[in-house]
């Protein structure tokens, strides 16, 4: 009987040995020897059931992306007259900045607006990263194209400061306005006039009206009330396009601050062939005059030898839309003048075309 019961398990644990080998143990050395062979096979295979398997192969490692360090420029504090005309050294100084609309040394904060889109977009201004989108609103403008005269109900394609914070005595024109810079001298010379183009918000009344916009930006009040807490009004600049506001490359804004200060430096080494080949043949004073008149008075200056002394801060670089697409722009600093004849000091605005990588100056203030 017992033999029986042993042939059965012998069936069942077919997996560790075969009926053969079990009844040959059972044969040559009884029943107590089979008992032996079964209870070993039994746990022998219990322990390789439960136990983890082992992993022979070598692990792999997870695909890490690498981002690119960003690099930290050290900016020079007293550039040398050597670098300050070198591109070269321009392209390091904005390495790591966003300058798509423009190099700002003295800028709080940007407004760009599209009137195709009627969007405008505020942007935080950083001395060591740039511009930042902070956020975009919907508003209203006034009809396409150019502001040329009074009274044509358009808004002026661009660069302006805002001038004034204030609220408006007619509540036709929302809680609060903006005045911007409008005619700038650039306008004036074109022929551009007209006056109060602001930035405001809608009639306090809630009521639509026609000829919201009279050639002004037009927010809904919550926004314009959004905008006071996004910028600081004495340190804004706007910039507004027909339709998007082509950016800039670092590689133009390079070349524009090395071509402003090879200029300067023409202007203090009394080179006057140099100094003037900066100058537009399209060049106005903000008296009117022409490149003519303006070329036989530096020429004067010039004869004297005297020493200068010259030295531009709070430099400003903004892209200058315009309906033909011409590469424009305005740039604008802090002036201190001194030579043995004349001393000055004050704020200075050129409107200039880039012609190749040549620097043209077209009006000068």
């Amino acid at each position: 009987m017992r033999y029986l019961v042993f042939l059965s398990l012998c069936a069942l644990a077919l997996y560790a040995a075969t009926a053969e080998d079990i009844y040959r143990i059972y044969k040559t050395k009884g029943i107590d020897a089979v008992e032996d062979f079964l209870k070993q096979e039994f746990e022998s295979k219990e322990v390789k059931t439960f136990q983890k398997p082992v992993v022979s192969k070598t692990p792999v490692e997870p695909k890490v992306i690498k981002k690119e360090p960003k690099v930290k420029v050290v900016k020079a504090k007293n550039p040398t007259e050597k670098e300050l005309i070198s591109k070269d050294f321009w392209l390091k100084q904005i390495r790591g900045m966003d300058v798509a609309y423009g190099y700002y040394e003295d800028l709080d904060s940007l407004i760009v607006c599209e009137k195709e889109r009627k969007r405008c977009e505020v942007y935080r201004n950083s001395e060591d990263e740039g511009l930042e989108l902070i956020k975009g609103h919907d508003v209203i403008m006034g009809k396409n194209g150019d502001k040329i005269k009074r009274g044509d109900l358009k808004t002026p394609v661009g660069v302006y400061e805002i001038t004034k914070r204030f609220k408006p005595s007619d509540p036709f024109y929302g809680p609060l306005a903006f005045s911007l810079s409008y005619p700038n001298l650039f306008d004036v010379l074109r022929g551009k006039n007209g006056s109060g183009i602001w930035i405001h918000g809608m009639p306090l009344d809630g009521k639509d009206r026609e000829d919201l916009s009279k050639g002004c930006v037009v927010m809904e009040n919550d926004a314009i009330q959004v905008l006071d807490t996004e910028i600081n009004a004495n340190k804004t600049m706007t910039i507004i396009g027909e339709n998007k506001v082509p950016p800039m490359s670092k590689e133009v804004v390079a070349t524009l601050l090395s071509e402003v200060y090879k200029w300067q430096r023409a202007w203090k080494v009394n080179d006057i062939n140099m100094y003037l080949n900066y100058y537009s043949n399209d060049f106005k004073k903000v008296d009117g005059s022409r490149k003519e008149q303006f070329a036989a008075m530096k020429k004067q200056i010039f004869s004297r030898k005297e020493k200068k002394t010259i030295t531009f801060e709070h430099m400003n670089i903004a892209p200058y839309p315009t309906l033909d697409n011409r590469k424009v722009f305005k740039i604008s600093y802090y002036q201190t003048y001194k030579s043995p004849s004349f001393a000055s000091k004050g704020e200075k605005e050129l409107y200039v075309e880039l012609v190749g990588k040549k620097m043209m100056i077209l009006a000068e203030k």
